[in-house]
């Protein structure tokens, strides 16, 4: 067994790791099935040969047992259907499963990297392939395995010679078979990766309609969706050919062995070689072979696209990233965290990044990051969430170094606002309730005041209970951050990293939010990265970043006072908010 897991040709027997059972079952089923199909023809012959002695009584009792085993054949082929297609579903549920807590165990790098569209292609398609091969493939594939034999043994008993002259067209069918599915099995990598592209396509176009509509983007895109639509109708118009070749070829072997069988097998009739019912068995045994013989290409077919399928799943599936360790429930003490970098250091291979840093934050302090594009700002913040490992240093949370082991206990006390706030497709009151399920309704309203969106959950048709739409659709982008910040709050979090988490927030709004959040300083330790000097006065400390070094760090009252970045950018703030208030 240990054989067939490492052969190209029995790839699929990994999957049947748990299903060994049933798939013995499903066997068993085919062999009753094909077993019963194969003796129907050889009690016709007897029934034949019997009506030609004019034995009446003898050939009703060959019709019985004719009927009887057409009637097992039919129960055989329910179970075998029902045991085998329900087995592939088995197979699919647990691949979909596999691979969805996969892709949820993988570290921010690996998304990094990976297209949406090409996952969403690998879940669907693909699996969808491997599902087809696992089911009504693999069932053609056992019902030829198991017919084979017996009908060839009992064509063999009743006449060797006619055996072997029928026969042996069908030696060129798997000649004909082997360099189709080669064939097939190209096409059918080049199939999938154009299916990917055009996935992917799709859902960036999708996900950026605003964009492609605001810059008249829509021809162009059209034009490209259109090259990629072409591209795939192209492939799969090529598929369905090479495919659409299997059955011309059975056909035509099938016609090739029928008329060995009236031509030398009336020959051997009219010498008396072979009697009458003896031709008639042959012509039912060619019968049964028939259909299996021409499934033989289908599900060769099916085995050659699922085995390109599961190659891009295995692709996928040793994917060098480590995954993240497991959930588990965590119990966390009360009092905020404390962090420390030493050393840390974390470049790109542009040279852009960040570090060396050495940076002490004691339990309940406040510090913001302040720097131009590109400075480091939401690195360093990745950094301090362990989104990513530093490529040298170490950081260190409450005196104790984030490993693998610390960093499932470090999130569960983590309250993380990014850049981009993402909802889910849910209610709002689900998207603030995500971080803290069992959180209370007054709690809920309490957070919603302290980031001002009381007014607004009061203004919409259901309140909390109001659909959002995709990734927050119905909210604009100031709403949803606030959304995002109050996950963040509601969490109760050791450790809080807002990431401009107010940059789409109009001046009033976020003096009023900002007002409140100092209610929670010294509850949880603080991180903010900002390009606002106004919102960065509201944290101890102030840490200064330029291409990812540290350029000042001290308190804002300090660093106002010193010439540098940070006294610049004040200044020209602060002449922007005279200017505002003045047209206003």
């Amino acid at each position: 067994m240990a054989d067939l897991s490492e052969s190209k040709l029995f790839w699929w027997w990994p999957l049947m790791d748990r299903h060994r059972r049933t798939l013995y079952w499903g066997l068993a089923a085919t062999v009753w099935c094909s077993v019963a199909a194969s003796v129907v023809p050889y009690w016709s012959g007897r029934a034949v040969n019997a009506l030609e002695r004019h034995d009446w009584q003898g050939s009703r009792v060959f019709l019985a047992w004719m009927l009887a085993f057409t009637a097992a054949a039919g129960i055989g082929r329910y179970l075998m259907r029902n045991t085998l297609i329900g087995l592939s579903r088995d197979v699919e549920r647990e691949q979909r499963e596999s691979l969805y807590s996969f892709l949820l165990a993988r570290p921010f790098a690996f998304y990094e990297r990976q297209r949406v569209g090409d996952l969403m292609s690998r879940l669907g398609d693909d699996v969808g392939t491997v599902r087809m091969a696992t089911g009504p493939g693999l069932m053609s594939f056992l019902q030829v395995i198991s017919i084979l034999p017996v009908t060839l043994g009992l064509m063999f008993s009743t006449s060797w010679r006619l055996t072997l002259a029928v026969m042996l067209p069908f030696s060129f069918l798997a000649l004909g078979f082997y360099i189709i599915g080669k064939w097939s099995h190209m096409v059918q990598q080049k199939l999938q990766l154009a299916f990917s592209a055009l996935s992917t396509y799709s859902h960036e176009t999708i996900s950026g309609e605003r964009v492609v509509q605001a810059f008249g983007l829509e021809e162009a895109r059209v034009a490209q969706f259109d090259a990629l639509s072409r591209r795939h109708a192209s492939l799969s118009m090529k598929q369905s050919v090479i495919f659409s070749a299997y059955a011309p070829l059975s056909a035509l072997i099938s016609g090739v062995s029928a008329l060995v069988l009236v031509t030398y097998g009336g020959s051997l009739v009219v010498r008396g070689v072979l009697n009458l019912g003896d031709l008639t068995a042959f012509t039912g045994f060619l019968v049964a072979l028939a259909w299996p013989m021409m499934s033989l290409g289908w599900s060769a077919n099916l085995f050659q696209r699922a085995k390109a399928g599961q190659e891009r799943l295995d692709q996928l599936l040793h994917s060098p990233e480590q995954p993240l360790p497991p959930a588990e429930a965590i119990a966390l003490p009360e009092v905020p965290a404390a962090l420390a970098l030493e050393g840390v250091t974390h470049r790109f291979e542009t040279g852009r990044g960040l570090g060396p840093l050495e940076i002490t934050l004691a339990p309940g302090d406040s510090l913001a990051v302040v720097g131009g594009i590109g400075a480091g700002k939401t690195l360093l913040l990745q950094v301090l969430a362990g989104l990513r490992a530093p490529q040298a240093g170490r950081m260190l949370v409450d005196g104790e170094p984030l490993s693998d082991t610390t960093l499932r206990r470090h999130w569960a006390g983590l309250g993380w606002v990014p850049q981009e706030a993402f909802l889910f497709s849910e209610t709002l009151r689900m998207n603030l309730a995500m971080g803290r399920p069992e959180a209370t309704e007054e709690e809920i309203w309490e957070i919603a005041r302290v980031v001002a969106m009381d007014e607004l959950i009061h203004r919409l048709p259901d309140g909390l209970d109001t659909v959002v739409g995709e990734r927050g659709v119905a909210l604009s982008g100031g709403e949803r951050q606030r959304t995002a910040l109050a996950r963040a709050l509601l969490r109760r979090p050791r450790l809080l990293l807002l990431d401009d988490a107010l940059s789409a927030v109009d001046a009033e709004t976020e003096s009023r939010i900002l007002e409140n959040l100092r209610a929670f300083l010294g509850k949880s330790t603080l991180v903010l990265a900002t390009h606002r000097v106004f919102v960065a006065e509201t944290c101890a400390r102030v840490l200064v970043l330029e291409e990812g070094r540290v350029v000042q760090f001290d308190t804002p009252e300090a660093l106002a006072a010193q010439p540098g970045l940070f006294a610049r950018l004040k200044r020209l703030q602060s002449l922007e908010r005279e200017l505002v208030k003045g047209v206003v």
